[in-house]
């Protein structure tokens, strides 16, 4: 069957005489239904006429219910549209399938593109039935495009075939031209469809005025339509050929396939055959013939009514079918509130205890955060406290080193003075041998500071002050330091060789230069 499923478009017959050599009764239950779809498809490419919707529904349902992601689940629900079509329906009965189709054709990884035409070929259709022809429009150039990408000629004139008529039906004059001339363009690669483009050029040629034009073609139509497989609307044809003669003012080539036409009508349920009888009325009017016209005016009246009551008994039909879909669409709604609200709430409770966790794993996360901090803090606290003591000690020493050596000075200043009193008169010579000796002792130790003056760097470690931008001189720098290791007055004064005096009025002068530098001066209150 998957041969034949291939071979179905291009030899329908052979195909449905092959399936009627299947018994049924010999198939399982997934087969049965791939049968019954394929004799479908069949008789649909070739021209059956479909009574009933029966045996496709049971495929859609039983692809439904056991297989409702193949590709043969969307096929069933495109041809049952296409059956109820085929039946002369255009509401939603026929149309719901096809939209289902649609929506199931959507979600598939790869879509066949025959499958993307066949459906917006018949949703187009529906809509042009119903007159709905911009949507019928939208319809179609998808069916174009999907025909393009089949690379099917067949499916691409069809697409070019209902754009030309959806756009003569609007008097889009310049489009249906395009189209046309497009369609004109598959005489010699589709020579089976030389009736449609006849048909196509018969009814432009006749808006524009240039109606022999037209009948020639009407008359080449009906010449090839004892030819055709499809099974052709003679009422229809002879109608136009009549219209055509009457354009050219031949009343009695035109009366005579007028009443060919009422003739041929084959749908006696037809909506639209009141125009037959109103065409023999018109032109019999024109012959003088005004019984006959009467007579056929009443006849189309009738019909006109009667057609009227039909439409208004389908509109009455297509308000109750949605009526009762409204309802199972409501129902089916409130079940699906229900579970979504279940959901919801399962969801939103899921939701609220991984947030619950989330916020206690947080929380717990940065106390322990916190706490590695805090001992961090604690730790560089003590490294710095330790350091700070180290220098202070550092410091404390230094000073202390630097106090001894000052009181030494003091004693062996204090010391000469006591001896020069013994000698300088009576050893002027030794006397003045010490006085040297104390200079010399003298001057080494005052200048041991300088000598040992810090670098840039070392010096703001002491101070906080930057070397490069502090414009003090080495005196400043050297009080600086001192005072960074927290010597008093006297000893700055000894190590300065300055009166306590000086000293003091050196760091007051220092502390106005570094305010009106803008320097910090909080060194000289730590």
């Amino acid at each position: 069957m998957s041969r034949w499923d291939k071979a179905v478009d291009s030899i329908p017959e052979q195909i449905s005489d092959s399936l009627q050599t299947l018994d049924p009764q010999t198939l399982s239950r997934a087969n049965r239904a791939y049968r019954r779809l394929l004799v479908t498809i069949a008789e649909d490419k070739t021209y059956v006429d479909f009574t009933s919707d029966s045996l496709i529904q049971k495929v859609a349902n039983y692809y439904e219910k056991h297989d409702p992601k193949s590709e043969n689940y969307i096929r069933s629900l495109i041809y049952l549209g296409i059956v109820r079509n085929r039946m002369g329906v255009n509401d939603s009965t026929a149309y719901e399938p096809l939209k289902k189709a649609d929506r199931l054709f959507q979600k598939q990884p790869n879509p066949n593109p025959t499958i993307g035409y066949m459906i917006n070929y018949f949703l187009g259709s529906i809509h042009y039935n119903n007159a709905n022809f911009e949507l019928a429009n939208n319809y179609y150039n998808e069916t174009l495009d999907f025909a393009r990408l089949e690379k099917e000629p067949t499916h691409i004139f069809d697409a070019f075939l209902v754009l030309f008529w959806n756009e003569m039906i609007q008097k889009n004059q310049e489009k249906s031209k395009q189209y046309m001339d497009s369609l004109v363009t598959f005489y010699s690669i589709l020579p089976e469809k030389e009736y449609f483009i006849l048909n196509v050029q018969s009814a432009y040629y006749d808006t524009q005025g240039e109606y022999e034009r037209a009948l020639d073609f009407e008359k080449k139509k009906l010449n090839l339509s004892l030819f055709l497989k499809e099974k052709i609307d003679f009422s229809r044809v002879y109608f136009n050929i009549s219209d055509r003669y009457n354009n050219i003012g031949q009343l009695d080539s035109a009366m005579y396939y007028a009443q060919k036409a009422i003739d041929m009508v084959k749908d006696s349920t037809y909506r639209h055959n009141y125009i037959f009888y109103e065409n023999v009325a018109y032109i019999a009017e024109k012959q003088g013939n005004f019984g006959l016209a009467n007579n056929y005016l009443k006849k189309a009246s009738e019909i006109y009514k009667e057609s009227v009551k039909k439409r208004l008994d389908t509109q009455v039909m297509e308000l109750e079918k949605k009526y009762d879909l409204s309802e199972a669409e409501n129902r089916a709604l409130r079940s699906r509130q229900t579970m979504l609200s279940t959901v919801v709430l399962s969801l939103l409770l899921l939701m609220v205890l991984i947030l619950v966790m989330m916020i206690n794993r947080r929380h717990r996360r940065k106390a322990k955060m916190r706490l590695m901090v805090s001992e961090h803090e604690n730790q560089k606290q003590t490294l710095q406290t330790q350091l700070l003591t180290e220098e202070a000690n550092k410091r404390k020493w230094l000073m202390a080193l630097y106090g001894h050596i000052s009181e030494r000075l003091t004693s062996l200043q204090e010391q000469f003075d006591q001896l020069s009193q013994r000698y300088v008169s009576s050893q002027p010579k030794i006397y003045e041998s010490m006085r040297t000796l104390l200079r010399s002792t003298e001057t080494e130790l005052r200048d041991l500071p300088e000598e040992l003056l810090p670098d840039a760097e070392t010096f703001f470690q002491y101070t906080g002050i930057q070397d490069a931008d502090s414009h003090l001189n080495e005196t400043d720098k050297l009080l600086l330091m001192l005072v960074a290791c927290h010597a008093d007055n006297r000893q700055i004064a000894t190590f300065m060789n300055a009166s306590l005096q000086s000293i003091r009025t050196r760091k007051s002068q220092l502390k106005k230069k570094m305010t009106e530098k803008g320097m910090d001066i909080s060194i000289f209150s730590a």
